[in-house]
């Protein structure tokens, strides 16, 4: 496996025998000339859904473009969904993106080429970093981990994790209190030892006897958070909305008259392109609408 910590091992299936989105509201006044409007930023959002709850973080792509650019190679085709939290140490980590559990086998899941390390931000609480080898700052692939707390960073710590092996790339933070608070549930859980590589696997409702996937702490997907990125009146009856989201996924445009997060209906569907760009025009008339990007 991959830890902060220690080297790689191969996990023992029968050891573990043992055992919608961030809403951006978009106001436009029509017969006015003015057009107010939260743009969404430059860096994607991304959401991990657990069985515990969400978890929404910012990928700094601006700092990290590599590790960002390599993740992202995970998330859009899929890759982390239905994996499992294999690691967690209270007050240090919660560890994924290596297994998935499948007819009662622990599966490791594909690894891209390693990628350079970046670091340039502190392991700070709510921070996502990629896990590697130890003494070889470049050796992350698909393992990743929230930072629990600040002493991860604190020169007086020994496992500080902003000094050792070249410092560990932070390349997301969790955005708000609803993802802290399901980062500290998932931290909470019981863990149990269930062999190599998975000393401190987190377990639910477990007894006794063969581990069952429903005992798993499960990603159940990791999907990109659409974002809409700028809203322009190119004429009297149309609204062009243009947007950010998964190269070449699905998503809902919803609307609304008010703000309220109850009065949205969805008007269609927007794939974006390879690229990730949403373009959509809606030419319905209507004196104010709010918009926002969901995912389905």
């Amino acid at each position: 496996m991959r830890s902060t910590t220690t080297g790689r091992s191969r996990p023992r299936p029968s050891y573990l025998k043992k055992l919608s989105s961030i809403l951006f509201f978009f106001a436009l006044t029509f017969g006015c000339d003015s057009l107010f409007a939260q743009t969404a930023g430059t860096n994607p959002l991304v959401r991990f859904h657990t069985d515990l709850g969400d978890m929404d973080v910012l990928l700094l792509k601006d700092i990290a473009p590599n590790n960002v650019a390599n993740f992202l190679g995970y998330v859009n085709p899929g890759i982390y969904d239905n994996s499992f939290f294999h690691r967690s140490v209270l007050a240090f980590v919660i560890q994924g993106g290596g297994y998935n559990f499948v007819n009662n086998q622990v599966n490791s899941l594909a690894q891209h080429a390693a990628v350079v390390n970046e670091f340039h931000v502190s392991n700070k609480r709510g921070t996502l970093a990629m896990a590697k080898l130890p003494n070889n700052p470049n050796s992350a692939t698909n393992q990743w981990f929230f930072n629990e707390s600040d002493f991860n960073s604190d020169p007086s710590n020994p496992n500080d994790l902003d000094t050792q092996n070249g410092g560990f790339t932070v390349f997301a933070r969790i955005i708000n209190s609803t993802g802290l608070t399901t980062m500290d549930t998932i931290a909470n859980v019981p863990v149990y030892n269930a062999g190599t590589g998975f000393e401190s696997l987190p377990l639910l409702n477990y007894v006794s006897g063969n581990v069952q996937n429903a005992n798993l702490v499960h990603v159940i997907w990791v999907k990109v958070v659409p974002q809409v990125a700028a809203v322009t009146h190119p004429s009297a009856n149309t609204i062009h909305l243009q947007g950010i989201g998964g190269a070449s996924k699905t998503y809902q445009l919803q609307t609304s008259t008010t703000p309220a997060s109850s009065g949205f209906t969805t008007l269609t569907t927007v794939t974006a392109d390879a690229n990730g760009v949403i373009s959509f025009n809606d030419n319905s008339a209507g004196t104010k609408k709010f918009y926002r990007l969901a995912i389905p």
